[in-house]
């Protein structure tokens, strides 16, 4: 797959953005845009395509020249797999990203593989799933994440008081009722 490339004036200046061939989640082209947008990633302005293959390679060697090697010898053992695991996991990339998110603060998630590019990246994600403290909905849901949640509202649709609310919560993915 290949993807159209474009160019866009962004803070007064001339960049090259990644553009998706059809509708869908891709969170690695989101990615690769925060880098090129931020000038820690680089197409040449006169291409028109990049090819999969090709932007998972760029994205892969901002991986590792963003992630020196360390001095320490455990450390740098514990860096090398990490940065493994995520040039593996890359082109899983081009069809979703796997979060679990809590709705305690909009940086709140847990830890996945998937997110691992975006903290050696040092690309920061954000959600707005939250919940106010001060809404009785946040005694039920709490520190809780949303899997969590999700386990317990199964746990719980069959058990007599159960609130059909409880058990048909929506995914963080999907778009509120109008």
């Amino acid at each position: 797959m290949a993807y159209r490339l474009r160019k866009i004036n962004f803070l007064g200046r001339q960049h090259v953005v990644i553009c998706q061939a059809e509708n869908g989640p891709c969170p690695l082209i989101a990615l690769s845009n925060v880098l090129l947008l931020t000038k820690r990633l680089e197409i040449h302005s006169d291409l028109s395509f990049i090819s999969m293959p090709e932007l998972i390679t760029l994205v892969a060697n901002r991986l590792f020249e963003s992630n020196p090697p360390l001095a320490d010898e455990a450390l740098q053992l514990n860096q090398q797999q990490q940065l493994d695991a995520v040039v593996n996991m890359l082109p899983r990339l081009q069809y979703g990203l796997d979060v679990n998110l809590k709705f305690t603060d909009v940086d709140a998630f847990e830890f996945t593989e998937e997110l691992a590019a975006f903290d050696l990246l040092d690309v920061h994600l954000y959600h707005g799933w939250l919940v106010d403290p001060q809404e009785e909905a946040a005694s039920v849901v709490g520190g809780l994440s949303y899997n969590q949640l999700v386990e317990r509202a199964i746990a719980t649709s069959g058990t007599p008081g159960a609130t059909a609310a409880a058990a048909s919560a929506p995914s963080p993915g999907a778009a509120p009722d109008a």
